[in-house]
């Protein structure tokens, strides 16, 4: 899902953004509209921002719903995904709500909470990429960047205050593939 919203999103769409489309299109129905708690969007630090729900509508991406269905609460935030390639991704609505699970307590973790949603969203995208079979993970430095909504210069001070907090044991760059690789965090 995080290289479908790589290519869906256009380059500007902030980490804000792009971490709650990635909320949005892995818990979306099957008719492509989306529910999400108020409680949901603090756990993510967006509260009552609505400055990323405007970056996913003016890419044309999302449209957000008025007014939430009497059911849901007033509390809930509602959109109607616009993009129907998302509804046609692997994996099923039940491994999506899954993974939508996993990010949030990745993006949560105490030793990120007070990072830039930037950081919170490379620690999750090294998170999915991370082979739990090798120590190190390697991944293309301008795949990275645009999975991540970064430029090469912002990367680097990016993955140094993710080693800083240990969320990245450590990281170097492959000057020869132009690869970024990085070892698990410490224990």
């Amino acid at each position: 899902m995080l290289s479908y919203l790589a290519a869906a999103l256009p380059p500007d769409v902030s980490a804000e953004g792009r971490l709650l489309a990635l909320q949005c299109a892995l818990r979306s129905n099957t008719s492509g509209q989306v529910h999400l708690p108020a409680g949901l969007l603090r756990g993510m630090r967006l509260g009552r921002d609505l400055a990323p729900w405007g970056e996913l509508e003016e890419a044309r991406w999302l449209l957000r719903l008025p007014h939430p269905t009497e059911q849901m609460g007033p509390r809930t935030a509602a959109g109607q995904l616009l993009d129907a390639t998302v509804l046609t991704q692997e994996p099923a609505r039940r491994d999506r709500h899954r993974a939508a699970d996993w990010a949030l307590r990745v993006v949560s973790q105490p030793r990120l909470r007070a990072l830039p949603a930037a950081d919170r969203l490379t620690a999750l995208v090294l998170a999915a990429h991370h082979s739990p079979d090798a120590g190190r993970t390697s991944m293309e430095a301008d795949h990275l960047t645009r999975t991540c909504g970064l430029d090469r210069n912002t990367l680097t001070a990016t993955l140094d205050r993710l080693v800083a907090v240990n969320a990245v044991g450590a990281w170097t760059f492959e000057s020869v593939t132009e690869d970024v690789s990085w070892d698990p965090p410490r224990k």
